[in-house]
């Protein structure tokens, strides 16, 4: 009888599962929207119960449509975001909503905000630097604005360890979303007791959870997670791995000549390491899925999650004219965007993808348009400035002596489905770009942490090997490379000077005022 395994990504728009053949192919695929809530002060948050909702939702359609018997499932893994955090109780029930890791609640409070000189310290003792949504910022929250929080906690979770606590009762964590709490000695594997006692944590230490492999069973489902999901009771469960690892593997990005690109809700971009990057810490660094090397990720809320918000905002007209037509407004903007990228000459509109934030505080916005420009131009800014935000965080990824020197590309992420922006992203980067060719990539990730954890494989390249055998390429047009270098330092340089005006802010001046109603005057 032929095992089957199943995937599931939580992902910050949709749940997504797949299940898959032991030749690694896909049988079916589900997607149910991801729920989420945005409020003042930054917060963005889940409501647990809804969360778990879309998973049992989206499993149960996964099984209606493939077909196959629940008990031929050999395995199952989830897959989710990374950092961000979920208090749950000694029953894995949550304590409040889940905090996200787009959450800028910590960034709207500068008053809590580490000095420069321990920031430094803990970076180099967690091999990362600290951001917004980072788990050790929100649990520096918690203690200042939630102090009675802490005696009610048992464990302190990812995303993708709440989904599986719900399936099988286990709550543990990997070291991949060990490692992006910033928290973690990651060479040690373990929890660094330094870094805790620096960012003045050390109570919490005791309801971190314990670290393990990724590819290990950990549970079985349980009678109330079978009824909710439809899987069978008993079915194994394996501990998982991070979304941005699980796409990484996925891709087939399996050494150190190969750089990850994730472009979904966040930008990830990933290189791997023989050993921690300590030049110039990352944003993000933990062991790889294999256990032996380490990959080193920037990146940030500056990639696709802004062309949803551009589709539902701005793109108003040709949204109402896909709707009236039953099409789909992304397949639109790929159109758009193919039709504008193939003319002798680009126009001069530039997008700035910083809605949820950008460097030195810059805005976003689109700049450069003329009055003849229209959807096709406006789509291709959007696509080209998403582009330029990876490769400024590329580029910080690739300085230092310890950076690592790809020849390729392996992309993912939503942004990898389109057939045009990757060729973009190859002309911006100048390097070969390769995209797996079917499937949700996270998904697939997941199902091959599954089949390694069960023995269906006897490690991870192998499995990826099976899953993900096709992959389409897209090589860098030397004349569009040439073209996307002038565009690029353009689009850095607003970016700079936006960043300046916007950070530094602006009064009236009251000369300029009169001169102004002289001149109307006149």
């Amino acid at each position: 009888m032929e095992q089957y395994t199943v995937g599931i990504d939580a992902g910050g728009t949709f749940v997504k599962a797949g299940l898959f053949g032991a030749n690694g192919h896909e049988l079916a695929a589900s997607k149910e929207r991801s729920p989420h809530s945005t409020s003042s002060g930054g917060r963005r948050e889940q409501d647990p119960d809804a969360l778990f909702g879309a998973v049992c939702s989206a499993a149960q359609a996964l099984l209606r449509s493939s077909g196959i018997g629940p008990r031929d499932i050999a395995a199952i893994s989830v897959t989710g975001y990374g950092s961000g955090l979920w208090l749950v109780d000694e029953h894995g029930a949550a304590l409040g909503n889940g905090i996200l890791s787009t959450d800028v609640r910590t960034e709207l409070e500068p008053a809590s905000a580490l000095d420069e000189v321990t920031a430094a310290r803990v970076a180099h003792m967690v091999s990362q630097r600290g951001w917004s949504g980072q788990t050790a910022a929100l649990l520096r929250w918690f203690d200042e604005h939630e102090p009675s929080m802490l005696p009610r906690v048992h464990r302190v979770l990812a995303c993708k360890d709440f989904i599986r606590s719900r399936l099988c009762g286990d709550m543990s964590t990997d070291h991949t979303d060990a490692g992006l709490t910033g928290l973690c000695d990651i060479e040690r594997n373990s929890w660094s007791e330094d870094a805790l006692d620096l960012l003045g944590l050390s109570q919490w230490r005791a309801v971190l959870p314990s670290i393990g492999p990724g590819a290990e069973k950990v549970g079985v489902v349980t009678a109330v997670a079978a009824e909710l999901t439809g899987f069978a009771v008993g079915t194994p469960v394996i501990r998982g791995v991070v979304d941005v690892a699980a796409c990484a593997v996925a891709s087939r990005v399996l050494d150190r000549s190969h750089m990850s690109v994730v472009a979904g809700t966040f930008g990830i971009d990933q290189t791997l390491h023989r050993r921690p990057r300590t030049s110039r810490p990352p944003l993000l660094q933990c062991r790889y899925v294999t256990g032996e090397v380490y990959l080193a990720s920037e990146g940030g809320i500056t990639s696709a999650s802004n062309l949803e918000w551009c589709c539902r905002s701005l793109f108003g007209g040709p949204a109402d004219d896909a709707r009236s037509r039953g099409g789909d407004l992304y397949r639109m903007c790929d159109e758009a965007v193919t039709r504008a990228y193939a003319r002798d000459r680009l126009g001069d509109m530039m997008f700035f993808p910083y809605l949820f934030g950008g460097p030195g505080g810059a805005p976003a916005g689109l700049l450069g348009a003329v009055a003849e420009d229209g959807f096709d131009e406006a789509a291709l800014a959007v696509y080209e400035g998403i582009a330029y935000a990876h490769r400024a965080d590329i580029e910080s990824l690739l300085e230092g002596e310890d950076a690592a020197r790809p020849g390729v590309v392996r992309m993912s992420g939503g942004a990898s489905l389109s057939p045009i922006w990757p060729q973009i992203f190859a002309d911006v980067l100048g390097l070969r770009v390769d995209v797996a060719d079917r499937g949700e990539i996270g998904v697939r990730g997941a199902a091959i942490t599954a089949a390694v954890g069960i023995g269906m494989f006897p490690e991870f390249a192998s499995a990826a090997s099976a899953f993900t055998p096709t992959l389409r390429s897209y090589e860098p047009d030397p004349q569009q490379v040439a073209v996307m270098a002038v565009r690029y330092a353009r689009h850095r340089a607003t970016t700079t000077a936006l960043a300046a005006v916007w950070s530094r802010g602006y009064s009236v001046d009251d000369r300029y005022c009169a001169r102004s109603v002289v001149a109307a005057d006149a």
